[in-house]
């Protein structure tokens, strides 16, 4: 059974005529639930989806007011995520420290991952 945030996302994508197999898609979405963050990697890993379909898919979602964009810092060091969100580019600090590996992350605009949370 589907959540019924992804029912109403079902038209907006199949209307998009995006390269991807829309029902699967939805169905993975369906897992979701509000104020889930969701990881185009992890859709990707999961799916075997071209990347850049994903993010166009889930930017038709933001658009349409499904999800809310974020960025995540990716700890180049121990390649893991830090657990800090910002809402734009100019929240991110110029300074981060990774809270895994408590490595300086260097230039973390750099390392700034595009997510999504649920609406």
């Amino acid at each position: 059974m589907h959540s019924n945030i992804f029912v109403k996302a079902l038209p907006l994508l199949k209307e998009s005529k995006l390269n991807i197999d829309i029902d699967a898609f939805i169905d993975f979405l369906g897992h979701y639930k509000q104020n889930d963050w969701m990881y185009p990697t992890a859709i990707h890993r999961r799916l075997k989806i071209d990347i850049r379909e994903i993010y166009k898919a889930l930017e038709i979602l933001s658009d349409n007011g499904l999800l809310e964009q974020y960025l995540e810092i990716y700890c180049p060091n121990c390649k893991r995520y830090t657990g800090d969100f910002f809402k734009t580019i100019g929240d991110i600090p110029k300074e981060i420290y990774c809270e895994n590996c408590d490595e300086e992350i260097l230039n973390p605009l750099e390392h700034a991952v595009v997510i999504y949370k649920v609406l």
